[in-house]
């Protein structure tokens, strides 16, 4: 119960944050206005419009990871809130693990979001010939199931002081979830089709991936906001993700040119230190038409599950020592 306590409150404070709110609502902006971006392009549009969403959701989930997840905890150790914690009778290792479950569930609501209007973006597709029609069942539900959202929070916002994020959350994620299904039901011209065509089952595999890479990023982040700062920690954050997408191609052959077993042994212990991001990059198998298989989905959750593990128990063995009190600050 105790975590779970820690948990609903950092998740609470994560999606308040006014940075989460716009930056989740600029990524869905984005990815509405890629269809008419992305028909610019010389090559197969809707792939275009695929890796843009795809990115997208990337760079969002995880510049969106960086700011949650340092601010959990080094935010409140500067600010000295985080005192009224640890005087209580719950040991650091819970306190970690809390306020990892609470961002992880704030950056499962923002992936849910993304994944949501990327699946309708998909099906909508690019119009590359003026005679193409508009998928109105994706332009009228999509849109209005938002615009119902953003206009029913702002009422509560006005009218009960809700904060404007969290309302257009928990109102716009039921709306949009249940637009998606309805518009599964029919095709462009609103003729009755079976249920998902449209829809890539592949292309939620691949948004399943990105949000365990999101994740792993979140845990990392949490190993240094319990000695650095909230900067110190996205800078850091950010070397990770650039290291962990190129680490395949820098490190494998190392190790597999390793002249005798302790260097074969070092190369894998460096390898196996940063997180492997290509893992969870998926847009070359989608570009290619090739299907995401169940198993490499467990494989690749498995991955996650120990890495974000590992990285709690690092996190706890840093924060031991850590002086929260007010001899901490400078």
């Amino acid at each position: 119960m105790k975590i779970y306590a820690i948990a609903k409150v950092t998740f609470l404070q994560v999606i308040r944050q006014p940075i989460f709110g716009v930056l989740l609502l600029l990524a869905m902006g984005l990815m509405t206005l890629a269809p008419s971006v992305t028909a610019l392009s010389l090559d197969d549009d809707n792939k275009m419009l695929q890796d843009m969403c795809i990115s997208t959701i990337l760079v969002t989930g995880l510049v969106l990871s960086a700011f949650s997840a340092s601010g959990a905890v080094s935010a409140e150790i500067e600010d000295q809130t985080i005192l009224t914690i640890v005087s209580k009778p719950i040991n650091r290792f819970a306190f970690l693990v809390g306020k990892f479950v609470g961002v992880m569930a704030a950056l499962l609501l923002a992936c849910a979001f993304m994944t949501l209007a990327f699946m309708m973006v998909l099906r909508h597709g690019v119009l590359t010939a003026a005679y193409m029609s508009r998928d109105w069942p994706v332009v009228i539900f999509g849109l209005g199931a938002a615009a119902i959202a953003l206009v029913f929070a702002g009422i509560a916002n006005y009218l009960f002081d809700l904060q404007f994020a969290p309302a257009a959350m928990a109102i716009g994620l039921p709306l949009i979830t249940f637009s998606a299904i309805i518009i599964g039901f029919f095709d462009k011209h609103w003729q009755l089709q079976p249920f998902g065509k449209g829809y890539s089952l592949d292309v939620l595999s691949a948004c399943l991936l990105l949000l365990f890479a999101v994740w792993i990023l979140a845990a990392v982040c949490i190993v240094c906001s319990t000695r650095l700062t909230v900067v110190w920690t996205i800078v850091l954050a950010f070397v990770a993700l650039c290291l962990g997408m190129v680490w395949d191609h820098y490190v494998l052959p190392r190790i597999d040119a390793a002249q005798n077993e302790a260097a074969r042994i070092g190369w894998s212990a460096l390898y196996a230190a940063i997180p492997n991001f290509q893992i969870f990059w998926m847009i070359d198998a989608l570009d290619r038409n090739k299907s995401i298989a169940p198993i490499y989905l467990i494989h690749a959750a498995g991955y996650a599950g120990a890495f974000i593990l590992a990285m709690l128990f690092l996190a706890f063995a840093l924060f031991l020592g850590r002086q929260v009190g007010a001899a901490n600050k400078v």
